[in-house]
C-alpha cells in the first residue's frame, strides 16, 4: 500500500472529512477511542480495530506535522525573507532604511 493509501484507510478508520486540522484529528480519535472501549463494547473483540484507530491517528498526526508552516518570522533562523517564501510561495516587496 502506498503512503496515500495509506492516509486515505487512516482518515477513513477515524472517520475524517478529506480537509481537517489536527485538532479535528485529535478530536475524532478520542471519540473513536470512547466509542471502541471495552466498558462501551461487553463480549466484543475490538482489538485490532483499536490496533487500526491508533495507527491511523498516529500516521495522520505524522502527516500533519509534515505540512505545518511556520506563524512567525526567524522561528528556527530563517530570514524575514525566507519565512515569507516559505508561508506565500512568493517574493515580498522587502524596504530596508538603505533604501529610502
Amino acid at each position: 500500500m502506498d503512503r496515500w493509501q495509506a492516509i486515505e484507510r487512516a482518515r477513513k478508520a477515524l472517520k475524517l472529512p478529506k480537509q481537517v486540522t489536527r485538532s479535528q484529528i485529535r478530536d475524532a480519535y478520542r471519540e473513536r477511542c470512547r466509542q471502541l472501549h471495552p466498558d462501551v463494547n461487553d463480549g466484543t473483540d475490538t482489538a485490532e480495530e483499536m490496533n487500526l484507530v491508533n495507527a491511523s491517528y498516529t500516521l495522520l498526526m505524522d502527516y500533519a506535522d509534515e505540512y505545518t508552516l511556520l506563524l512567525e518570522p526567524n522561528e528556527s533562523g530563517m530570514t524575514d525573507e525566507e519565512w515569507w517564501m516559505h508561508k506565500f510561495g512568493q517574493d515580498p516587496v522587502w524596504h530596508t532604511s538603505e533604501e529610502e
